[in-house]
């Protein structure tokens, strides 16, 4: 005798899936459009040359002189930040989206999916 049927003899038994009919509530096509949720930018700027900058300014009794190093590398950083964003700003607004690109807003999806209807 097998063991799970001691063990879950209050159990349940699995639905046979060729019992249970399918209805289709909505038609099973895709939309002509994305919704813009869920977006969310997961950069951190220059999170990590800036605790670099504290703990060298900790150690060293927040002396400026000292850190020298740390301030234009966070300075390169946050540069190199700014550009960055500039043009993932630029790229976001466009709609018709570039040819080759892996990363496409939901405005560039929805332009294609209006260009390409599904049937």
């Amino acid at each position: 005798m097998r063991l799970t049927s001691i063990f879950c003899r209050n159990a349940r038994a699995p639905q046979n899936e060729n019992k249970v009919p399918f209805k289709a509530i909505l038609p099973l096509k895709l939309r002509d459009r994305v919704s813009s949720k869920n977006q969310k930018a997961t950069d951190r700027g220059c999170l990590y040359e800036l605790s670099l900058l504290l703990t060298c300014l900790e150690e060293n009794e927040f002396e400026d002189k000292r850190c020298v190093p740390q301030f234009k590398v966070l300075d390169q950083c946050y540069k190199t930040h700014l550009k960055n964003v500039e043009r993932a700003q630029i790229e976001q607004e466009q709609i018709v989206p570039v040819p080759n690109s892996k990363n496409h807003t939901h405005k560039q999806i929805t332009y294609l999916l209006r260009r390409y209807p599904t049937v």
